[in-house]
C-alpha cells in the first residue's frame, strides 16, 4: 500500500517538472492562435465587389418582373349583396363559367331569372375595368362563385295569435376573369366526349390532399 502511494507521488512530481510542462507549450500556442482567429473580423467572400452586387440585383429584379407579368393575366371582381338566395344565384354562376365575357353577358341579357340583370351589370363593369386598368381584350370567365350574405330574421304572422320566423336572404357573386391566349382557344374547341371531359375546380383548398365532404354550392365563411 505504501509502495503504491509513493509511486503515485513520484509520477505526479515528474509531471510537474519544467521539462514536462514545456511539452504542453504547443497546445497552449494552438489554443491562443484559435482565439486570435476568432477575434478577427470575417473575411469577405471571394469575388465580393460592386460588380457582382450589381449582377445579383439585376437577377433579383428580373425574377420580380417575371412574377409580376405572370400575375397580370387575371382580374377579380366582387359584387355587393343581392336580395337573393345563394342557391338560386349559383344557378347563374354555373351558367356563365368558362364562357367568354361577351357570351356571358348575352346569356344574362336573355335569362328569365330576376337576378340576371344585376349579374349582367357586374360583368359589364368587370370587363370595362379590366380593359382600362390592365389592357385586357380577350377575357374569359374562368371562375364564378357565390357567397352567402346577411340573413335577416323577420316575423311571419300565423293564425290564432301564433307567428313564425322568415329569413330575408342575400348573396353576392365573384368573378375571376383571365385573358385568353391562342393556345387556350385551341384547347376550348375540343369535343366534349363523354368520360373525357376536363373539369376545373371552382375553389381550390389550401391543402390539396385534404378531401372536401358535403361541399355546398356556395362558401359559408
Amino acid at each position: 500500500m505504501n509502495y503504491s502511494l509513493t509511486s503515485l507521488g513520484s509520477t505526479l512530481r515528474t509531471c510537474m517538472r519544467p521539462s514536462m510542462l514545456g511539452a504542453w507549450a504547443p497546445v497552449r500556442h494552438i489554443a491562443s492562435s484559435a482565439k486570435q482567429h476568432a477575434d478577427q473580423p470575417d473575411r469577405p467572400d471571394i469575388g465580393a465587389s460592386s460588380l457582382f452586387d450589381n449582377v445579383k440585383l439585376e437577377a433579383e429584379e428580373a425574377v420580380t418582373d417575371s412574377k409580376e407579368k405572370a400575375k397580370d393575366t387575371t382580374y377579380q371582381w366582387a359584387s355587393a349583396n343581392f336580395k337573393a338566395s345563394p342557391r338560386k344565384l349559383n344557378m347563374l354562376a354555373r351558367q356563365i363559367r368558362n364562357l367568354p365575357v361577351d357570351e356571358a353577358i348575352k346569356q344574362m341579357e336573355f335569362s328569365p331569372k330576376r337576378m340576371a340583370h344585376k349579374v349582367l351589370h357586374n360583368l359589364a363593369f368587370a370587363r370595362k375595368n379590366a380593359r382600362d386598368q390592365k389592357g385586357f381584350e380577350n377575357l374569359v370567365v374562368e371562375q364564378a362563385w357565390v357567397g352567402k350574405g346577411q340573413y335577416i330574421k323577420r316575423i311571419m304572422p300565423h293564425g290564432r295569435g301564433q307567428f313564425g320566423i322568415m329569413h330575408r336572404k342575400s348573396a353576392h357573386i365573384k368573378f375571376l376573369l383571365r385573358e385568353q391566349t391562342e393556345t387556350a382557344k385551341e384547347n376550348n374547341d375540343r369535343r366534349n366526349i363523354r368520360g373525357w371531359k376536363q373539369t376545373k375546380k371552382t375553389w381550390t383548398p389550401l391543402k390539396e390532399d385534404k378531401p372536401i365532404y358535403n361541399a355546398k354550392s356556395f362558401y359559408n365563411w
